[in-house]
This record gives C-alpha cells, structure tokens and sequence, in this order.
C-alpha cells in the first residue's frame, strides 16, 4: 500500500463514526482525494484534534485504490485561514472556492500550481477587507478554469478567433465556452449571457492583474451578477453541477 508525503489543504470533513472522520482535501504532490482519518475525535490522535476544513497540514496517506477512500495516517496543521470564519464574504467566497475545487478538479490528478492557486485565494480571502473579497473570489474563479484548460480570450470569437470590440456589449454562451461574435451566434447550444462591456472588462482584468490590483477593484452588483451567471452555466456545462455558495458571491 503506497504511502505518500505531501502539503494538504483540507476541503470538507464530515463524521463516519463517533471517533473518525471522512475527509476531502487537495494534496499538492497527488491532487484531490477522499481520505478516512480514524480517531481524528478522540481526545488523543495524530491530527492536531478534530479535523476542520480550510485547514493547511503536512500530511501522510495511504492509497489502496482510486475507487477506495485513503487513510489519512498523520497531519500536522500549519495553518487555518482564521479570517475564512470571521467574515461573511470571505467566507462566501472560500465556500465557493471550495465548490468549484470538488466540481472541477479530478480525483487523484497532482496539479501543484492548482493547489497553489487555491492556497494563495485563501490567504488573501482571509485577510481582504469585506468590499475586495468578491473581487478576489472571482478573479479566482476564471484563474481555476484557464488552470483546467477552460480559460478562453474574453477579447476574441470562441468560434472563428475574430477580435472583438470591449467597448460594447458581449454575447457569452457557456455551451460553446467563450464570447461569440453576432455571426457565431450558436443553436441549440444553451442560453447566450449578454454582458455590458464593463463587465466583459472586468473579466479580462481579474483574469490576469497582479493580486495587489485585484484587492482593490470594488464590482457592482450588476457586474457580480452577469459574472455570476456566466460562472453558473459555465459549471453547470462542464460538470452538470449546481454551485449553491454562488448567490451570496
């Protein structure tokens, strides 16, 4: 049975017993797995305590199978993300995070700069005054996705590459996975999002600006909402999953 060493960050943590836990966490060196952590409830264990999401460890794990839970053996916590819990919106958006990463992200694939990504939206989430963090989480949300290989170039026609003007408004269908041009206009490939140029603006922005530069961009309620929707469809598209943490973003 291969037992593995790697930085973890703990994703959810549910009870399978009156002294253990099932634990989801994203493991930088193996990628997202679905572990047992037996006494992680008892008085004495090798888990700094129970076991509580948003936490950062060193862990040790046994994989028997992919199709199996791994037994997580050790985890010596090295940080918490203490502001996660203090503050609705960072707390919102660290649930929304947290969705997209069990969504998205395949069982037992190691991409470090993932796990990279997550860590750093945690640090800032937890830090971020209450106005930032919508920005942060979805500045977070389109570097996931690029990440995954589903970013597309907000500023050309996912269809035919044809450049278009940011000075009007876009036409986005989560089907076909990117803007599209008026001629490009699917069929049958689910709704097409209209979005004011300030938002598409905004898209490309979040996407690619230094952090410090993120933390101080303030989104409207309208441009949260059109990226919002875009964001929803688009999960719903690759995943068939509903984000239920979105509508507080």
């Amino acid at each position: 049975m291969p037992v593995h060493k790697s930085t973890v960050l703990l994703l959810r943590c549910r009870d399978w017993s009156e002294t253990s836990q099932v634990v989801e966490l994203l493991a930088r060196e193996v990628g997202r797995l679905r572990c047992l952590a037996k006494g992680s409830k008892r008085g004495q264990n090798p888990f700094s305590g129970p076991l509580d999401r948003w936490t950062l460890g060193e862990a040790v794990f046994s994989i028997s199978s992919p199709n199996r839970l791994a037994t997580l053996m050790e985890l010596y916590e090295t940080g918490r993300f203490d502001g996660l819990r203090r503050k609705l919106p960072a707390f919102y958006g660290a649930s929304l995070a947290t969705e997209l990463v069990m969504a998205l992200v395949p069982d037992l694939d190691p991409q470090p700069p993932v796990f990279d990504l997550v860590v750093r939206t945690f640090e800032l989430l937890a830090e971020a005054e209450a106005e930032a963090s919508r920005a942060v989480t979805f500045a977070f949300t389109w570097r996931l996705l690029a990440l995954l290989g589903y970013g597309t170039d907000i500023g050309r026609c996912v269809q035919c590459d044809r450049p278009l003007d940011n000075h009007k408004p876009l036409q986005y269908s989560a089907g076909l996975g990117g803007p599209v041009c008026p001629q490009c206009r699917p069929e049958g490939k689910g709704k097409i999002h209209r979005l004011t140029a300030k938002t598409a603006q905004a898209m490309a922005f979040l996407a690619g600006a230094d952090w410090s530069e993120v933390r101080r961009v303030r989104l409207s309620q309208r441009t949260a909402r059109e990226m919002r929707d875009v964001l929803v469809a688009t999960v719903a598209e690759l995943a068939g999953k509903e984000l239920s943490a979105a509508r507080y973003v």
